[in-house]
């Protein structure tokens, strides 16, 4: 059963546009004659795809960054679930995001049939055009609709007011292994709840004090996880941790500390930890030998093409580390993160400032061909610049 409350759904912020043929009337345009037809009524709205986003906090020094996350990443047909660690977990909040707006225009303007006189077709053309001023009309005001509803929906969770009252967790609570716990256990309780919707979308943020404790095998299957603790964690208890993630069942997994900014973490919930998040993306593969995590002559030529872009202000990387299939998948874990560590460790050293890179390693996940062990003992950066303003 689950012990976590929740409450009626709703969808939410989505990215893009859709017209959808909802009808398939022959209603009139613009007050025009009954020999003035018109396709099938076009509904405009935004797309959104079932999701989830479980934040749990180890106390009130969370609250600026989880308002902050919140405000910049909730989408369409998110649950967003936020909890505070202890004994007994506490639900903060447990809401949908609105529903986007959604606008029925008539449908555009058909073709006369048969033979057509050049002032028919100039007739048609004008009704065309101003249709579609009206459908570019209605795409803005869906928009603007649909941010004003999140807007509004923001306002009405009063976060910073709710989280500024939390108290710390008690000893041991705010560690990895009681947070992921916790947050294994309300994760299947939404899957139970609202069956299997949210597809590949189910990310967990966890907040946490320490990286503490073992992982029972399986209990984080199908998530995102993201662990962000206010320390600098070393190398090896970073891989270490990301390998407890992984091995208990975590589709992917990053341990990031203070160093990571609050765009960086936002683009990791956006847009997933192998790709890191919006604006201009340029990758580049670095190979390495069996077993091994040393930079070779032809990586540093590599990683060098990518220096003058990631010295730009605001330019961020996710460097992504992973293993050939031989071997454990714990020693495969830590192998592709020190493969990523020596990667970011080159970048640092060349003058890309230590809080514009974020380390995950995969271990043999995401192969890149079968039997092609080669290609797979590799590291993928991924660079990212912020996109122009429009």
């Amino acid at each position: 059963m689950n012990k976590f409350n929740r409450r009626s759904r709703g969808i939410g912020v989505p990215a893009g546009t859709a017209l959808l043929v909802a009808g398939c009337g022959l209603a009139s345009f613009g007050g025009g004659t009954a020999a003035q037809r018109t396709g099938p009524a076009v509904t405009i709205t935004q797309p959104a795809k079932p999701a989830a986003l479980l934040l749990l906090l180890a106390g009130p020094a969370s609250e600026p960054a989880v308002s902050g996350l919140v405000d910049s990443t909730t989408r369409a047909s998110e649950d967003l679930t936020i909890l505070a660690a202890g004994r007994s977990a506490k639900t903060i909040v447990a809401a949908d995001s609105p529903a986007p707006a959604r606008i029925v225009i008539p449908g555009a303007p058909l073709a006369p049939t048969g033979d057509q006189t050049s002032y028919q077709a100039a007739q048609h053309a004008r009704r065309l055009a101003d249709w579609q001023a009206e459908r570019a009309a209605g795409v803005k005001a869906v928009a603007a609709q649909t941010e004003g509803r999140m807007s509004a929906w923001l306002t009405t969770l009063a976060l910073p007011q709710q989280l500024s009252r939390l108290s710390d967790p008690s000893a041991g609570q705010g560690g990895l292994a009681a947070e992921s716990a916790v947050a294994a256990s309300a994760m299947a309780g939404l899957q139970a709840e609202a069956g299997n919707v949210f597809g590949n979308r189910r990310v967990v943020v966890l907040f946490a004090d320490s990286l503490a404790g073992s992982l029972p095998p399986g209990e984080l299957t199908g998530d995102d996880v993201i662990v962000s603790i206010p320390y600098l964690p070393t190398a090896p208890a970073a891989s270490a941790a990301q390998a407890e993630l992984l091995g208990a069942g975590a589709a992917e997994a990053a341990v990031i500390g203070p160093e990571v900014t609050a765009g960086q973490l936002a683009a990791l919930v956006s847009a997933g930890l192998s790709q890191g998040g919006g604006g201009d993306s340029l990758s580049t593969p670095v190979l390495f030998g069996n077993g091994s995590a040393a930079l070779d002559a032809t990586a540093a030529s590599q990683l060098t093409r990518l220096l003058a872009r990631l010295t730009k202000p605001g330019a961020t990387a996710v460097i992504n580390g992973y293993a050939s299939t031989p071997g454990s998948a714990r020693a495969n874990y830590l192998l592709s993160y020190q493969r990523a560590a020596r990667v970011a460790g080159f970048l640092e050293a060349h003058g890309v400032p230590a809080a514009a890179l974020i380390i995950v390693g995969h271990g043999a996940t995401d192969q890149f061909g079968a039997g092609s062990p080669d290609a797979n003992r590799r590291v993928l950066v991924v660079s990212e610049q912020p996109a122009n303003p429009s």
